[in-house]
């Protein structure tokens, strides 16, 4: 799969390590200085909403309903669609890459897409069309 087409699915599954205090030291006289703070790497850079991958995640959001009858039997999961777009965001194609195991869901996943069409329009920079791995999460509380 090309990096592009992993790009989306990689946003949404970026997960930050927690933070845990180191014990407490008295502090050496002959500690060196503090080094300066490093860049961050270019997954944190790209997994803001100002990226397009963002964009279109934000999008999907906004139209993505759970289903009524799921959420009284408190399904959940994750759907990954695999979309082809083209440079305008027209959605070419779309299929369900791996199921939540509810038919529901993953038709909702579906009907979520199909709302949120047409998607942000494809970067210069990037190919058309484009495939993207979309996760459409479904979670209660």
């Amino acid at each position: 799969m090309a990096p592009q087409a992993e790009s989306i699915a990689a946003v949404a599954e970026v997960r930050h390590a927690p933070v845990i205090p180191a014990p407490a030291a008295a502090p050496s006289i002959a500690a060196a200085p503090p080094s300066p703070a490093l860049p961050p790497a270019p997954q944190e850079l790209r997994s803001g909403v100002s990226s397009w991958e963002g964009k279109v995640l934000a999008r999907m959001e906004r139209f993505r309903r759970y289903p009524t009858a799921s959420r009284a039997k408190r399904e959940q999961g994750v759907v990954y669609l695999r979309c082809r777009i083209d440079r305008d965001g027209q959605v070419l194609a779309a299929a369900i890459e791996r199921s939540s195991g509810s038919a529901a869901l993953d038709q909702a996943a579906l009907d979520t897409l199909q709302r949120a069409a047409p998607l942000p329009r494809i970067p210069k920079e990037r190919p058309d069309p484009l495939e993207l791995s979309i996760p459409v999460e479904f979670s209660i509380g």
